[in-house]
């Protein structure tokens, strides 16, 4: 199945980025910005330098949060690209509806759909109008098909629904008596792009953390761009995903990206779970352990959106080894600006975790990268584990060998240790003050039933610590595991968080 990454075709090397504390964009900073906009949601009105995003809506909300950085031209260009596809024809983005074209609304009890109600514009989306749902009443089936995936994912996400979220905040335009009542969805030839949809918040609300905005998907996703024989497949996980960064808005426009993301895409398998179209993303995470969570793609492979597939995370979190429950990922989004600092993923997953336990970020990343080492068992506790591909070993640890290597914030290496007999001992030496783990993992029986016996010591402070696994000789594949688990940062700088514990040293020693 192909994998639906709003803007996965458009893969580049990363530009600046306004997560975190965004009153700390340089002009110069916020000029790349709007390049990187341009080249991914309007190419043609972009520099011919300028590299698209891996994300349209990343894209966009780092946009809004740039604009006030911005002066002059590059901010009318800014604004011009935020505003709805009603907005602005002709402006010089040239991403609105076409001048001339005839705009038609329908509603739901909660959304609002526009589309370009004329079939000589390529945004126009199927007219038919003729499967019954009032039939002839001038609303086309795709629409009336996509109101009806609108109300069906608005009932999981939003409370009183099972996920619990705020709706989105209101905004003033839309359709109906009560425009504000109403999610605003528009209807684009979008395919074209290599873009299934987007999500963005409206120009002019300054620095507020709680924003509204507006939703963009494909006006057909049609089987020759997109390459799905029913387009409601894809329709469903795009809305699924594109409401929730919505709903995101309402609580955090600064949070990280990252979060942002790999939020999203663990909800479409809430909303949809028939769908797996999540599991397209889960190899590029699989691949890159080493890779910190907070990075949208390893420099090395950027096209591997890692930051999809760390929606693994959050599903640990809520119905896997985790255990905590829904509510613990829509928490994260609720202390999001009480944390210290603000606007931090990690931090914001700390306080979470720590609220409904006693754990913390540290302990829970740790136990969830050791669980990874035999995620396809069912022992993590994952959706659809059998069919998760095996996360990436560095290489193998024979007995008496030792090794050494270095780790970021949240990454992480394997061993391959081969069979072994009677007490089996790994040992980690970490830099000082550093937070990490040593794990072994041993697996008794085949990849996807076997049972799984996990050894795991945590290190508040670096130094080094023995973990021992009890007759080794039984089990049929023996992992270590080793992670920098520290969170920490001491500022921010270049559109990333500093983080303090990077480049840890690890010698890890069996035997």
């Amino acid at each position: 199945m192909a994998a639906l990454a709003v803007g996965a075709a458009l893969l580049s090397a990363a530009a600046a980025s306004a997560q975190g504390p965004v009153d700390e964009l340089s002009e110069s900073d916020a000029g790349e910005i709007l390049d990187t906009a341009q080249a991914t949601v309007a190419p043609q009105a972009a520099p011919a330098d300028a590299e698209p995003a891996a994300d349209a809506s990343v894209a966009m909300h780092d946009l809004a949060a740039a604009v006030p950085a911005l002066a002059g031209d590059e901010r009318r260009e800014a604004n011009a690209l935020l505003a709805r596809p009603t907005d602005g024809a002709d402006d010089p983005i040239r991403d609105g509806y076409p001048a001339g074209a005839r705009i038609a609304s329908a509603e739901s009890p909660n959304f609002c759909v526009f589309w370009v109600d004329d079939a000589g514009f390529q945004d126009a989306p199927d007219l038919t109008d003729a499967n019954g749902v009032g039939d002839g009443d001038g609303t086309p089936d795709y629409v009336e098909s996509l109101l009806g995936i609108a109300e069906y994912s608005r009932g999981i996400e939003v409370a009183p629904g099972p996920l619990g979220w705020k709706p989105p905040k209101p905004d003033k335009e839309g359709c109906g008596a009560d425009p504000g009542a109403h999610a605003d969805i528009y209807l684009k030839q979008l395919g074209k792009k290599g873009l299934f949809g987007y999500q963005t918040v409206d120009p002019g609300q300054g620095r507020k953390r709680s924003q509204y905005g507006y939703m963009v998907l494909d006006n057909d996703f049609a089987k020759a761009e997109f390459g799905y024989d029913d387009p409601s497949v894809p329709a469903k996980v795009t809305f699924a995903h594109e409401y929730n960064h919505l709903l995101q808005s309402n609580y955090d426009v600064f949070q990280d990206s990252w979060m942002f993301e790999s939020t999203a895409t663990w909800v479409e398998e809430k909303v949809y779970p028939e769908v797996n179209d999540y599991l397209g993303y889960v190899p590029a995470f699989a691949r890159y352990p080493s890779q910190p969570v907070t990075e949208l793609f390893p420099p090395q492979d950027k096209k591997a959106l890692r930051i999809y597939g760390a929606a693994t995370w959050n599903h640990w979190l809520d119905t896997g080894g985790g255990g905590y429950g829904a509510e613990t990922i829509r928490r994260a989004w609720e202390v999001s600006d009480a944390t210290e600092p603000a606007d931090f993923a990690l931090a914001a997953y700390d306080k979470a975790i720590s609220s409904a336990g006693d754990r913390g970020f540290g302990r829970e990343w740790a136990a969830f990268t050791a669980a990874t080492a035999e995620w396809r068992t069912g022992f993590a506790g994952l959706p659809d584990a059998d069919r998760y591909p095996d996360v990436k070993r560095k290489g193998s640890l024979g007995d008496g060998k030792s090794t050494g290597l270095k780790l970021d914030h949240t990454a992480y290496s394997l061993f391959d240790l081969g069979r072994a007999g009677g007490d089996l001992k790994v040992t980690v030496t970490v830099d000082k003050g550093v937070r990490a783990a040593v794990a072994i993992v041993g697996r008794d029986g085949d990849a996807v039933s076997g049972a799984v016996t996990q050894k795991l010591k945590y290190l508040r402070s670096g130094g080094r610590r023995t973990v021992t696994l009890s007759e080794a000789d039984r089990y049929e594949r023996l992992t270590a595991v080793v992670v920098n688990a520290d969170m920490r940062v001491s500022g921010f700088e270049a559109g990333d968080w500093v983080y303090s514990r990077d480049n840890a040293r690890f010698h890890i020693n069996r035997g």
